[in-house]
């Protein structure tokens, strides 16, 4: 019985890992993105956004939906 419950804390700690581990990646890559563009304000809030996950990735997702989201045509908008 009490292998069952290791088992089961073992995927759940793996799971939130590998969870954590894809939201820094997105992060990251959104971050890159940013000092490519050279766009100082979402550096200064992706920096600010290291301190507190929780506005980091939300400043990710908007960065990603207000910056770097293509149009139609697949290309980046400018």
């Amino acid at each position: 019985m009490i292998d069952l419950f290791w088992g089961i804390g073992l995927y759940w700690i793996f799971g939130v890992f590998t969870i954590g581990i894809l939201l820094f990646v997105f992060w990251l890559w959104m971050f890159i993105e940013a000092l490519k563009k050279r766009d100082v304000l979402w550096i200064i809030l992706f920096l600010v956004g290291i301190w507190t996950v929780l506005f980091g990735l939300l400043f990710a997702l908007l960065y990603y939906f207000l910056e770097y989201e293509t149009d139609k045509n697949g290309s980046k908008k400018k």
